[in-house]
């Protein structure tokens, strides 16, 4: 999920060693794991992770999120994204079903099924010494034929583009505060 409308933000401070995204294949369904760490709290990661409907500001691979239904700790986003690599571009569809839990835990999964059979995942944040720890995980299993050495370095590519275009974004909205 993943060109700034606005000026360009602060810049983030660099990325982990440890910030790569793994990502595993197994019968046709892919998990990818990330961590990461920023320098500001917990609460700006986590307006930046549920603020559905700018994510296409900060994500440009996002071409549209659409809030259906929101309400305290669970909200329905329709969002529209293009996952592109080479010469090759695939238009992506999901219909979000998203728990947000009091632990700073961001569940998430697809529930029109139209672009993954599965589609399921989440955030984790917490906060500790004054940095703040995130972990994305996702299960995916795309209903689109494609080779899985392609789907496995466009699965690790995106990851770590989104990394960054969160970093950034955190570090932006920290810099306003």
């Amino acid at each position: 999920m993943l060109a700034l409308v606005t000026p360009a933000p602060a810049r983030a401070a660099a990325p982990d060693p440890g910030s790569q995204p793994l990502v595993r294949e197994d019968g046709g369904v892919y998990r990818v794991v990330a961590e990461f760490t920023v320098a500001q709290p917990a609460a700006i990661a986590v307006a930046a992770l549920t603020d559905y409907e700018n994510i296409p500001r900060f994500m440009p691979a996002v071409r549209s999120s659409t809030v259906l239904e929101r309400t305290p700790g669970y909200a329905v986003v329709e969002q529209e994204a293009i996952a592109r690599f080479m010469m090759f571009s695939k238009q992506i569809h999901l219909v979000l079903e998203i728990h947000e839990q009091p632990d700073r835990a961001i569940r998430f999964r697809d529930r029109c099924g139209r672009s993954f059979g599965r589609y399921e995942g989440a955030w984790t944040i917490r906060e500790s010494a004054g940095t703040t720890a995130i972990r994305y995980e996702l299960t995916a299993k795309p209903s689109f034929e494609v080779p899985e050495f392609l789907l496995k370095r466009l699965l690790k590519r995106d990851a770590a583009l989104m990394i960054e275009q969160l970093r950034t974004e955190i570090a932006s909205r920290a810099a306003v505060r």
